[in-house]
C-alpha cells in the first residue's frame, strides 16, 4: 500500500455500519495529537461535510466517548441510529469509507 493510499483510506471498503439520512446524526470524537484523526478530518473537509466535532481533550467529551463507545480510542464516529441510540465506529479507514458513502447518498 502506498502512502497516498494510507492517507486517502483506499485500503478499506465500506464498513458495515447503519446509514443515516443527515450529517446532523454524526459526531466525530477526536484528539489534536492523533494522526489518524487528521486523516478523518481531511476527508470531512474534502467531502464538504458539516459534522459535529468532539475534542476528547475536554473531559465531558472524553467521558461521553467512554460511556457510549466503551473505550477512549480516537477517532470514533458516533452515528445516531434512533433517538438516544448510537452506533460507534472506530478505525480511521472505516470512518473515512463510511463518510464517503454517506456523502454519496446525500447527492
Amino acid at each position: 500500500m502506498s502512502v497516498f493510499d494510507w492517507f486517502s483510506g483506499a485500503d478499506k471498503g465500506s464498513p458495515d455500519a447503519p446509514s443515516v439520512d443527515s450529517s446532523d446524526k454524526l459526531a466525530l470524537y477526536e484528539s489534536a495529537w492523533c494522526p489518524f484523526c487528521e486523516r478523518v478530518s481531511r476527508t470531512i473537509e474534502q467531502l464538504g461535510l458539516d459534522i459535529q466535532r468532539c475534542d476528547t481533550g475536554q473531559a465531558a467529551h472524553a467521558q461521553a466517548l467512554v460511556a457510549g463507545g466503551g473505550k477512549r480510542m480516537v477517532p470514533c464516529l458516533r452515528i445516531e441510529t434512533a433517538p438516544d441510540e448510537y452506533f460507534w465506529l472506530y478505525e480511521s479507514a472505516d470512518i473515512m469509507a463510511y463518510l464517503r458513502a454517506h456523502a454519496e447518498r446525500q447527492k
